[in-house]
């Protein structure tokens, strides 16, 4: 039988108790850290419920089940005061992605909320999981069917009207949404009928969508809702990245799992096989970002966990630890930003329509000509306060690159690395928080919980 021994210790007024087995064996499914220690700190795991209650408290819409980028109100009923009105949405303005307006990420903070909530129920058996796991896909659901073109995935939903949404969405929104209905229907099998009929409804709709727009030798784009080329939409040629590469397949995929039609199986390793190889040269040869980390990782995660063929999975599990391992790296360098800030980590936004505005310099091909008459492309990005713009980088790069770490199971992080993440997801008071920044460190949290880092 395994000795045990505890110690606890005390950094920064947090108390930490270390647990630590003398055998030397591990804490199941790969839980072990360096030296067989795992670590609980007494004060994360509260920390970590009250972020919980900010994001259901002060982020989410009840009128249309999504999570909203940030607050400008704690007064209540005027959270959302500052999220654009239909007319604005119609214009595209200030920009044809809502960026900077509090419309920019609901898909993202859906998908994220989703894994968790799947977590939740798995680690600690949360009974309130399922019946808000059904909120967020219908959150998800809505986005992708109310503006009547199935399967697209808008980024938002005015709760103001419960329809208006930006035409413009990205990759990165379709690569989320896609994520939680697939861990929905395997999460919660349970869920009323309606339900699971409803997350394989968005996922059938979502690859009919691009297959309908994105061909082999043909086109690229998952397009603007009125049809025309949208920003930062690329899925296939030579403008993708190899963290973009494997999102089509990767919607293919779940296509398959939520209905066993050949085709959709086919359709995915079409794009996959191909791209797997270019997948596998990611190196430390180019400045990464955390977002651009973790969503590549969902990716071949999905891929991964679906595929029946074991070459194709080998060759997902091998991306998914060269991901995790050039991932870690990266996380100190952004965790020793964010132990340098030194203003208040529950500082606010502003409302956008008051910030300075400038024209998002690469839709403006030639700065020479008219902003006006270069096809619609360039368009206004609000100014986002310092602190804020800064606290919430660090908040959601600490979130996003410790899931991207642990998402690999064989792969055990070093110490330093949860010691970070710690530190500083103890730093906010999440009771006067105002962005969604904690939807990606309970992300990361999450994650750790159910491989045992954290208890």
């Amino acid at each position: 039988m395994e000795k045990t021994f505890q110690m606890v210790a005390f950094w920064g007024g947090a108390a930490y108790v270390f647990v630590g087995g003398c055998s030397g064996t591990g804490l199941g499914r790969n839980r072990k850290l360096p030296g067989g220690t795992a670590i609980m700190n007494v004060d994360l795991a509260a920390k970590m419920e009250e972020a919980w209650g900010h994001i259901w408290n002060r982020l989410f819409c009840e009128k249309t089940n999504l999570f909203y980028d940030y607050i400008t109100s704690y007064e209540p009923g005027h959270a959302f005061d500052h999220l654009p009105h239909p007319d604005e949405i119609a214009a595209l303005f200030p920009n044809p992605c809502g960026w900077g307006t509090g419309m920019e990420d609901s898909m993202l903070n859906a998908g994220s909320v989703m894994d968790v909530l799947r977590l939740r129920r798995e680690v600690i058996g949360d009974p309130e999981a399922p019946g808000r796991a059904g909120r967020v896909l219908d959150g998800m659901y809505l986005a992708s069917h109310v503006h009547g073109v199935d399967g697209f995935v808008a980024r938002s939903v005015s709760p103001r009207d419960g329809r208006s949404c930006y035409g413009n969405s990205s990759r990165d929104q379709f690569t989320l949404c896609v994520y939680g209905a697939w861990r929905f229907l395997r999460a919660f099998p349970d869920a009323p009928p309606e339900k699971l009929e409803k997350a394989r409804r968005l996922l059938l709709d979502v690859a009919a969508y691009c297959e309908r727009v994105i061909t082999v030798g043909g086109g690229s784009n998952l397009l603007r809702l009125d049809g025309r080329p949208g920003l930062v939409s690329e899925m296939t040629g030579p403008g993708v990245g190899i963290h973009e590469i494997m999102r089509l397949p990767m919607f293919y995929a779940a296509a398959w799992e939520a209905s066993r039609e050949p085709h959709w199986l086919e359709l995915c390793r079409r794009y996959a096989r191909p791209g797997i190889e270019v997948n596998l040269k990611i190196a430390d040869d180019r400045p990464w970002w955390d977002v651009e980390f973790c969503q590549m990782q969902l990716s071949l995660v999905l891929l991964h966990e679906t595929e029946p063929e074991p070459e194709l999975r080998e060759k997902y599990r091998e991306a998914i630890r060269r991901t995790a391992e050039l991932a870690e790296k990266y996380f100190h360098k952004a965790y020793a930003e964010a132990a340098a800030f030194a203003d208040d980590w529950s500082t606010p936004n502003r409302i956008w329509r008051q910030t300075p505005m400038k024209i998002r310099a690469e839709t403006l091909p030639n700065p020479a000509d008219s902003a006006l008459g270069c096809g619609g492309t360039a368009c206004l990005m609000p100014g986002l306060p310092g602190p804020y713009r800064e606290l919430y980088r660090h908040l959601r790069s600490m979130g996003n690159y410790l899931y991207t770490i642990l998402l690999c199971e064989e792969y055990t992080p070093a110490r330093e690395t949860l010691d970070g993440f710690t530190r500083i997801a103890l730093k906010p008071d999440y009771n006067r928080h105002a962005s969604d920044g904690p939807v990606n460190l309970l992300h990361g949290y999450w994650v750790a919980r159910r491989r045992r880092f954290f208890d």
